[in-house]
């Protein structure tokens, strides 16, 4: 209790301090590195648009900076850090009819980005540790990359921990503070979802205009839902998947610059899950699942429209024939207008709905998301979001969420 207090005493002096900055464009390692607005790559933050995107996939360096050193002196253009605070307001209702109400402020968490940017002709790294109240440090991401080609061609290869893949338009970070339900919900009795682990892994890639090729080995998932990055995150010897590798790809076409753009997405893996026999029966199964998905936004004047749609398979265990039984499908998409009030203002609502196991009946999600992000111009952002959530438990049985989060977010 104590140290929930001193958290939060500490995160409104942080507030205060943030709020009597002066404005400030160049934000934050990568802008000030080349003195730039955070509108050059974001349309809004978080979303990149063709140049953000475009200075990603290079490693962090304008692509006409492929294969120049571009290493700087200022330790400032290889640092970051964000702290992010939160109001939630709540109301659920269990298929039984037990409501449950949340009303609280808490502190999120605080991120920083060291060793982040590119270094001399080729190299480039991201770090980034995220640090919550009452949780270990996690590592989101932690990869170097090298570029090599020129400009408008350029091979990329990138190796250690990273997010599940560099999105655009449709398949990029949301305008609110969620994501479409496909990408962060497991099929039924599964424990991969294509977004929120970050697994160890190296990637190729390819970049030709405006398409970005990329195919990536990962080492999977655990049982636990944990990534398996090394240590005491890593199979053993006796598990079905022991020397086992996960493989992904996506393949990204950009048709405008200000997000609209088409991705195709596949992955392929496998995670071991339990029979729920006893010894001296197999206690783990191989579960080898598959997504593929496709993605596809474009602008309309201040709009931008954006779609996706998932497909997924998994394996089941016959308990009786003590072996891998049939597999089974689930599926999902999304439709999403976000509008743009001012270059700073953005409002957004999006439908979503996912089905994690097409062989049941009466067990789809639904779930409509309203969300408006405002950007100051010294670091500090506002994100709003509504969502309403319904999932199918059964014959005229279902729970009810209704959530409101209000993000309070500062970078530098």
């Amino acid at each position: 209790m104590i140290r929930s207090h001193r958290l939060q005493i500490t995160l409104f002096v942080l507030l205060g301090l943030i709020l009597s900055t002066p404005s400030f464009y160049a934000i934050p390692n990568f802008a000030r590195k080349y003195k730039l607005d955070c509108s050059t790559c974001h349309a809004p933050i978080p979303r990149l648009n063709e140049f953000g995107f475009k200075f990603r996939a290079a490693g962090f360096r304008l692509p006409e900076e492929i294969g120049k050193d571009v290493s700087t002196t200022n330790l400032s253009d290889y640092y970051a850090a964000r702290i992010q605070a939160r109001y939630d307001l709540g109301r659920s209702e269990a298929a039984n009819g037990v409501v449950t109400n949340t009303n609280r402020f808490s502190f999120f968490e605080l991120t920083v980005y060291p060793m982040s940017g590119a270094y001399g002709k080729y190299l480039s790294s991201l770090v980034e540790l995220t640090f919550a109240p009452d949780s270990p440090a996690e590592i989101e991401n932690a990869y170097a990359r090298v570029t090599l080609g020129q400009e408008n061609s350029y091979f990329t290869v990138r190796a250690g921990v990273f997010h599940p893949f560099e999105g655009y338009g449709a398949s990029d970070r949301p305008l609110g503070l969620s994501r479409p339900l496909f990408q962060t919900t497991k099929a039924t009795g599964t424990q991969f979802k294509p977004w929120g682990y970050d697994e160890a892994g190296v990637e190729f890639g390819y970049s030709t205009d405006n398409t970005f090729i990329r195919g990536t080995l990962f080492n999977g998932i655990l049982g636990s839902g944990d990534p398996a990055q090394g240590g005491n995150l890593a199979r053993v010897k006796t598990d079905p998947s022991w020397n086992s590798m996960d493989y992904q790809i996506t393949i990204t076409h950009m048709l405008t610059g200000d997000g609209g753009g088409i991705t195709g997405y596949l992955y392929s893996g496998n995670v071991d899950l339990n029979t729920g026999l006893a010894a001296p029966d197999p206690s783990l199964f191989q579960n080898s699942f598959m997504r593929y998905a496709i993605y596809a936004s474009y602008p309309i004047q201040k709009a931008l429209l954006l779609a996706g749609y998932q497909k997924g398979q998994d394996d089941t265990f016959n308990a009786t024939l003590k072996s891998k039984g049939d597999s089974f499908n689930s599926n999902g998409f999304f439709g999403e207008v976000d509008y743009a009030f001012q270059d700073q203002l953005w409002f957004g609502v999006r439908y979503a709905q996912f089905t994690p196991a097409e062989n049941k009946s009466n067990n789809k999600i639904n779930a409509l998301t309203a969300s408006v992000n405002y950007s100051f111009d010294n670091g500090l952002q506002l994100i709003g979001e509504f969502n309403h959530k319904t999932t199918e438990q059964g014959v005229n049985l279902s729970q009810k969420d209704d959530n409101f989060q209000l993000r309070l977010i500062y970078i530098y």
